[in-house]
């Protein structure tokens, strides 16, 4: 089914089409899935997730998505394949014992292209990545937060003592006092 659309202007008494075009209306959710797994287009690939297809068929299509990526990659180049998987990444719900699954399989059926398949796989690698570098992230945090709480503390021993001595304390009282070493009181003199 053809759609048209036009702008018109009115520019006196008559209307005059300033522009007009036709286009072909195509919904993916209409389209049924396994007609496009054998294609080599990678738009298909792309969008694969948003033809038609029920829960039951996700993992037969994911599958087939792999398959359609595997073969693709023998005739794209890296940014064009990379291209094709982060659209599809955005349709698909990763599910990481599930994909490592699939991983495997396509590994086993597809012994010379293993190493191929294992960069096929870039929202489960992310989410991966994301996980550690947000773990990674919160223990330096944690870390950092410890270690400017023991600086400042030692500052503000230091102070403490400065401020002792100045009031005519001796080293070894102001060493006990601020639970800092006699040889940092010693430095504090000088």
């Amino acid at each position: 089914m053809a759609t048209e659309l036009s702008w018109i202007q009115q520019v006196g008494e008559e209307p005059q089409d300033i522009l007009q075009f036709q286009f072909l209306k195509v919904e993916l959710i209409n389209q049924p899935w396994r007609r496009f797994i054998d294609s080599n287009n990678p738009v298909a690939a792309a969008l694969l997730a948003k033809m038609g297809y029920n829960k039951g068929e996700e993992r037969e299509l994911r599958l087939a998505y792999l398959r359609m990526l595997l073969q693709l990659s023998q005739r794209l180049d890296n940014a064009r394949l990379a291209l094709v998987m982060s659209i599809a990444d955005l349709y698909f719900e990763p599910d990481p014992r599930q994909d490592e699954e699939m991983l495997r399989e396509l590994a086993n059926q597809y012994a010379k292209e293993s190493e191929v398949i294992m960069e096929l796989m870039p929202a489960w690698m992310r989410q991966g990545y994301e996980k550690g570098l947000e773990e990674g992230l919160e223990k330096g945090i944690e870390k950092g937060i410890e270690k400017g709480i023991a600086q400042g503390t030692l500052l503000e021993r230091q102070h403490i003592a400065r401020r002792l001595l100045s009031k005519g304390f001796s080293p070894r009282e102001v060493a006990d006092t601020t639970q800092l070493p006699i040889e940092e009181i010693r430095k504090i003199m000088n």
